[in-house]
């Protein structure tokens, strides 16, 4: 009998660590962020005892991080379950497989709105953003005219200021031209001197002196990510999971 239990007490673990499936991580960047978050996956997935891989292209659950891995990912067919993070417009790329999950890396601008009235006790405001123009057809699927005046420019937002000066509000979106160090810098400098609040959910941007940036968790993000594997939502792509 001593026999017995002593074979279970070892045969148990065992017997759980194989029923896990085999992981495989693909990173995009090698940008702070990402390999954050890949760090992150690594000790979950190491703690719930995943057996995790990054060469192997047979895995059973392939957790991807950034477009560009995701759109070579998707070319293949030998896998169970993808889920995915770091695509900014996941919308875009139009997926239709059942087996594949996304999670958002910053929150929908409308609910960082509402969250931002809700802890400044407003019931209604209207956000400036100031858009290039390439980006104007994404840009007006993601900022409902509810909250959001969108105000396009072509090479500069400078080109716009005289707008924005109109408003106590604006929303940064994730437009690379607004993104450019310079644009960026400018555009917060201008609303400084006018008194304009800043709104944004790119967590990046908190070192840019923005008023208020509703961002993503990376740990929460990692652990939604590795909870997934076991679960079948009927969402296809998931909220940004933020900090509190």
């Amino acid at each position: 009998m001593v026999r017995v239990t002593l074979l279970l007490l070892i045969l148990i673990p065992c017997i759980a660590y194989a029923g896990k499936e085999e992981v495989c991580i693909y990173n995009s960047y090698n940008v702070p962020p990402a390999l954050k978050l890949k760090k992150k996956l690594e000790e979950i997935l190491e703690e719930k005892g995943y057996d995790v891989s990054y060469m192997a292209d047979n895995c059973d659950v392939k957790l991807v991080i950034g477009t560009p891995a995701l759109i070579r990912v998707l070319k293949k067919e030998d896998f169970k379950k993808l889920i995915y993070t770091f695509v900014l417009f996941p919308e875009e790329l139009h997926i239709i497989r059942e087996n594949v999950y996304g999670i958002r890396i910053f929150p929908l601008p409308e609910r960082s709105v509402r969250v931002f009235m809700k802890e400044k006790g407003l019931n209604n405001i209207e956000v400036a953003v100031p858009i290039s123009r390439k980006m104007l057809p994404i840009a007006k699927k993601y900022l409902p005219k509810k909250y959001f005046k969108i105000f396009v420019f072509k090479k500069s937002p400078s080109e716009v200021f005289g707008k924005l000066i109109k408003y106590k509000y604006v929303y940064i979106f994730p437009d690379p031209k607004i993104l450019k160090v310079v644009n960026l810098v400018n555009l917060i400098s201008f609303g400084k001197e006018n008194g304009i609040l800043f709104l944004t959910g790119l967590k990046d941007l908190k070192n840019y002196d923005v008023d208020f940036v509703h961002g993503v968790s990376y740990e929460k993000l990692a652990n939604e990510m590795v909870e997934l594997i076991d679960k079948e939502p009927k969402e296809k792509i998931l909220p940004c999971p933020v900090e509190e």
